[in-house]
């Protein structure tokens, strides 16, 4: 008896809750992706990336480390070292400033 009125109710219930429902906005996509460059020479950093502002590391890469330099035009650029071996990775992060 009792199982006749609860197995109808929460189908009602569920089919109420089912119309009810509405789609979310999606997340709002970032604004732009940062820019990427790639060095020419992996032997030196160039000198118009500007003065080095400071360094930082990453406890997923230990034996990396982040040079923070600013531009004359105030735009920042992240250089990553591996100081355990000496090489500077190709592909250096570009953050532009308005």
């Amino acid at each position: 008896m009792v199982r006749r009125i609860i197995v109808p109710v929460c189908l009602a219930a569920l089919c109420v809750g089912s119309l009810s429902c509405t789609r979310l906005p999606s997340a709002a996509s970032p604004p732009g992706q940062l820019k990427s460059e790639v060095l020419t020479s992996l032997d030196a950093i160039p000198l118009d990336y500007g003065n080095l502002v400071d360094v930082t590391s990453d406890s997923s890469f230990p034996a990396w480390a982040q040079l923070w330099f600013e531009k004359a035009d105030k735009t920042i650029v992240v250089v990553r070292v591996s100081w355990a071996d000496g090489a500077i990775q190709k592909n250096v992060t570009v953050i532009p400033r308005r």
